[in-house]
């Protein structure tokens, strides 16, 4: 009887990843990931600039403090061959069978991806934010002010991005709307673009709010930062026609904290809204909610409405990037226009008004996250694609020893 062969060993993945405090999403992604491959036995390498979040994670895993990159992401964008061949060395000592480079906006990691590929290691990258590069383009004129710009700085960021692209097997983003935007900004091609949604985070199932209930709570969870647009969300409520039956809660920090409550005493509702600090007890926090509002102006998915939606709480979101996607386009939530105040505000009386509604949508909130964010079958997406991605290597070293056990050919003379 023939001996089953024995089993291949662990896949080896290097991971690399920035940790800035201002993009939670990544943060949050990067440990799902490591989670994920460790309990699946592989070996898991992390290439990490910034703060270690993996802590009291198990299996085999490495985390290396290399600091390629710095709090503003500035380090590794440009080609130097120094550079390059740094990072080439660090892949050649530690030989991973495939490389994912978690990118923020305009790519930061570019001379570490190609010192990944010049070690032989197959290269995947993935885009968790929206692109940024327009808003950053300088309006100036060239010339000493002779002509008007020709968008060369807008250029060249773009040819150095795609660069980064081109070494890549694939591009995974979080929603088709982010792919999208980067094959039409940067042009990058389609054909080796996919994509895996985010996992919902944990959160345990919440009691729905009775209707004796006083007022209907309207809450947010997240940092409190311009892009977020709480100010619209307060003028909203302020707006109501049920305003009275309505308190806004917020939970959260960041630079526009003070400004905010400022606001809300400005439009006389300060009774009306309640900050509180950052908590990590967000099933504690969305008890108190009935309805979830998030109302960002660019935002590529994000984990605050699938938390709400895991809880089974009604969700109102605006037509930003990736958040009508969430909510399956209005089947599981709301959806309002961008800055959009009294389209927010006439969503927010509706469901005020009819608890039965809220219920609805909730449950069919918690169903799709239930379905297409499991963090199961989310994991299982991303190790058979790095597993795709890893054979690549393993093919080219196959040939490799193909070619060198291959009989001389004879040339005809």
């Amino acid at each position: 009887m023939t001996a089953d062969p024995a089993p291949s060993r662990p896949l080896h993945l290097a991971l690399v990843t920035a940790n800035p405090l201002r993009i939670g999403g990544m943060q949050t992604f990067a440990r799902f990931l490591v989670e994920t491959a460790c309990t699946a036995g592989w070996r898991v390498t992390v290439a990490l600039s910034g703060e270690n979040i993996f802590d009291g994670i198990g299996g085999s895993l490495d985390v290396q403090q290399v600091d390629w990159v710095d709090a503003d992401l500035a380090g590794d964008r440009r080609y130097r061959l120094p550079t390059i061949i740094a990072r080439r060395r660090w892949f050649r000592e530690h030989r991973p069978d495939v490389a994912l480079f978690v990118q923020s906006s305009n790519t930061p990691f570019r001379a570490s991806v190609v010192g990944a590929v010049v070690a032989g290691t197959p290269v995947a990258m993935t885009h968790r934010t929206m692109p940024w590069i327009r808003d950053f383009v300088p309006t100036g004129r060239h010339l000493f002010g002779l002509l008007p710009g020709l968008g060369l700085h807008n250029r060249r960021q773009i040819l150095k991005t795609r660069i980064a692209a081109a070494f890549a097997t694939r591009i995974i983003y979080n929603s088709e709307f982010v792919r999208q935007e980067y094959e039409r900004i940067y042009g990058y091609p389609r054909s080796k673009g996919c994509v895996i949604v985010n996992a919902a985070p944990p959160v345990s199932r919440v009691i729905v709010r009775q209707p004796s209930q006083d007022c209907v709570v309207i809450g947010y969870l997240g940092r409190l930062a311009d892009e977020k647009r709480i100010d619209v969300l307060i003028r909203a409520l302020a707006a109501m026609r049920h305003r009275r039956m309505a308190r806004l809660l917020i939970y959260g920090e960041g630079p526009l904290r003070d400004s905010l409550a400022t606001l809300a005493d400005e439009l006389s509702i300060a009774d009306r809204v309640d900050f509180r600090p950052s908590t990590s007890d967000t099933a504690a926090a969305y008890a108190e909610m009935d309805v979830v509002a998030v109302c960002s102006r660019r935002e590529s998915s994000s984990n605050t409405v699938l938390e709400a939606m895991t809880a089974g709480k009604a969700v109102v979101v605006s037509d930003a990037g990736g958040l009508p996607e969430l909510i399956d386009h209005g089947e599981a939530g709301v959806c309002v226009p961008v800055g959009d105040a009294t389209a927010l505000a006439e969503a927010l009386d509706h469901l005020t008004a009819k608890r039965e509604e809220r219920v609805r949508l909730g449950q069919k909130a918690e169903a799709l996250a239930s379905q297409r964010h499991d963090a199961d079958r989310v994991g299982s997406q991303w190790l058979s694609l790095l597993s795709e991605v890893a054979a690549k290597r393993c093919c080219s070293r196959a040939a490799l020893v193909d070619r060198s056990k291959a009989e001389p050919v004879a040339i005809p003379g």
